[in-house]
């Protein structure tokens, strides 16, 4: 009788090859030595995860002169205890990165180009520079890290760039911008009173929705409406005082099934600014979150304590939300620090607000030992990997 062991090199090429995420690519080289020596490994690096990724700065401590390692980025997986990934991606090196549906967006000074990149498959998609943003954009070098955190979201109205109703929309200071593929400018969304905190599109409506100041909501037509630029109109404000909410200092905005949006207001403390301007912030946490569901179709607002069996992720990233189960728990809030002016103003940089909120208790747990792997240089940012198309057939 054969053993799994006694298992011909063919037939253990078929099984990896229809191996589609890397949890079964690493259960697949642990069953035993010949196994693992029949495959090719470097598959593995091009594999998504069932579960968000959290995407680390750069090494701080790589030497000028180190290209290779420099160009290269840790990956923190959920799966298999936080195990570390590491790829190559050459096209972050030194530059801004958000993320949406597992790509990234990035920009870099002096130009300003922006690009698409899949850390997964290597690919890319060129974007217009961002020229339009003459009033958010300069070009003063010894200014770059601050105004280039001015990029602080970007959502991506599908994952794959060939649909037709697929749009990039970014938050760039106190602008929105879209465009498509092949644009040679972006276009302008205006319309909204305050600073935005989030925004997301609504798959079943087809519409996006942008929460902004005082948890003013709006909303417009991006995918089919033609006109530049789009126009947001207001659809609800949060009624805080019913909900004895005394401000909303910071929101975060997802669907939430077929007909409403999920609103998630952050609390955070011992956040400090000095009387001389942005040059010193104080040390600040997150103590805790409240959920509130908006009905697209009735107009009125509930408080929600609890998620149910899903998981909202935010950050740096656009907001999204993966169902629990495996290494993902469920009913609790996977967060990121998102604050961009500590990495310029505090002597330790930012980052250090990163932890896993659960609703059910209010405990704040970190992540993987979050506080040792080092957050300070960049904002860390989650991939949402499971929606990444799956790369087959790398060599």
């Amino acid at each position: 009788m054969t053993t799994w062991s006694d298992l011909p090199p063919e037939i253990l090429n078929t099984i990896s090859r229809n191996l589609d995420f890397h949890e079964d690519y690493i259960n697949f080289l642990s069953v035993c030595t010949s196994w693992k020596l029949s495959s090719k490994t470097t598959i593995i690096r091009h594999l998504p995860s069932r579960y968000p990724m959290l995407m680390l700065a750069e090494n701080s401590n790589t030497k000028e002169d180190d290209e290779t390692d420099g160009k290269r980025r840790r990956f923190c997986l959920l799966s298999n205890g936080g195990i570390i990934r590491t790829l190559p991606l050459p096209e972050a090196h030194r530059q801004r990165c958000v993320s949406s549906h597992g790509w990234l967006l990035t920009t870099g000074e002096p130009e300003f180009y922006t690009k698409l990149v899949n850390p997964l498959s290597n690919t890319r998609t060129d974007l217009p520079k961002l020229y339009m943003f003459d009033e958010e954009v300069y070009f003063n070098l010894d200014e770059w890290m601050y105004y280039g955190f001015c990029m602080r979201k970007c959502l991506l109205t599908s994952p794959d760039p060939s649909l037709p109703e697929f749009r990039v929309i970014i938050v760039w200071g106190k602008t929105i911008g879209f465009c498509r593929p092949g644009d040679v400018a972006w276009g302008r969304i205006d319309g909204w009173e305050g600073n935005v905190f989030d925004m997301t599109f609504h798959r079943m409506q087809k519409r996006l929705y942008v929460v902004a100041a005082l948890g003013k909501i709006y909303e417009c037509d991006v995918a089919n409406d033609v006109s530049c630029p789009l126009t947001l109109s207001r659809v609800t404000t949060f009624p805080r005082q019913e909900f004895g909410c005394l401000s909303v200092p910071w929101a975060y905005l997802v669907e939430w099934g077929c007909d409403n949006l999920l609103m998630i207001v952050r609390e955070r403390e011992g956040f400090k600014k000095t009387d001389d301007g942005y040059g010193w912030y104080g040390p600040y946490r997150t103590n805790g979150f409240r959920c509130f569901v908006f009905g697209l179709d009735d107009g009125k607002w509930s408080e929600t304590v609890s998620l149910g069996d899903t998981a909202v992720f935010i950050g740096f990233n656009s907001t999204f939300v993966v169902c629990g189960g495996g290494c993902v728990k469920p009913n609790c809030i996977y967060f990121t620090d998102d604050l961009y002016e500590p990495y310029r103003g505090l002597p330790e940089g930012g980052g250090g607000d990163v932890g896993i909120y659960d609703m059910f208790d209010g405990r704040i747990e970190t992540i993987f030992g979050s506080e040792e792997l080092g957050f300070r240089g960049a904002p860390p940012l989650w991939l949402q990997t499971c929606s990444v198309p799956v790369i087959k057939g790398v060599k």
